[in-house]
């Protein structure tokens, strides 16, 4: 049976895709809530990990172990990394990576990947539920809150083509693909990952998680 799992790291990413979720059923494991239910027919699992790298990892193997989801989307909020990406504006990770672990230890030891890519087809059918000015590039991920602008330039500086950052996204895909399920990683722009980003943040967490959830939302409505 076709199931999707639907990751976020925090439950205002998730509140706009549970609210449309049908004969909803709560299941706690291992610390955490997994909402399973419907979405027009389709069987979905939602997951709400927590934030950080580590938590992404555990709970996305959970996902596939124990609930056997076969499609994985990661959605939720992020920082800028590019003059181009302004508040409000989505990102579609077509390659992701982490900022804070070595390119020479990610090609040289297991997975032996420098990037994960997002699944080609999942991609597409986001772009088509997607607005058109939608973003598509390398996402990077840290376990560190970007409110620098200098920790920005820095990072910057190593990952040139990076469009967003966040915290969870990589390792959501790298769990992904090391047990070959497809998966796609989307983004909404809350703040612009410097000196006022905590600001930001505030003032555009809701708006920006209940754009990019709509997306989904929107290409669940079109899955096959």
């Amino acid at each position: 049976m076709n199931c999707i799992g639907i990751i976020t790291a925090m439950e205002v990413e998730a509140l706009l895709i549970k609210k449309e979720m049908a004969e909803l059923e709560m299941v706690e494991y291992a610390g955490v809530i997994y909402c399973k239910g419907m979405i027009r027919g389709k069987n979905v699992v939602l997951l709400t990990c927590g934030i950080g790298k580590v938590n992404a990892a555990i709970y996305t193997q959970i996902l596939i172990d124990k609930f056997q989801v076969n499609t994985i989307i990661h959605t939720g909020i992020a920082g800028s990394m590019d003059d181009k990406v302004k508040h409000l504006s989505l990102v579609v990770g077509l390659d992701l990576t982490y900022y804070d672990v070595r390119k020479e230890q990610m090609i040289n030891w297991f997975p032996k990947q420098s990037t994960f890519k997002s699944d080609a087809s999942l991609v597409e059918l986001l772009m088509k539920n997607a607005p058109k000015d939608t973003l598509q590039g390398l996402i990077v991920t840290g376990d560190d809150f970007i409110s620098e602008r200098s920790k920005k330039e820095k990072i910057k500086q190593n990952y040139q083509e990076a469009l967003c950052i966040e915290m969870e996204g990589s390792a959501v895909a790298h769990t992904a693909f090391v047990n070959k399920v497809p998966f796609v990683v989307i983004r909404c722009i809350s703040d612009l990952a410097d000196n006022s980003a905590d600001i930001d943040y505030e003032n555009f967490e809701r708006q920006a998680a209940d754009k990019v959830g709509t997306v989904v939302l929107n290409t669940i409505y079109t899955m096959v």
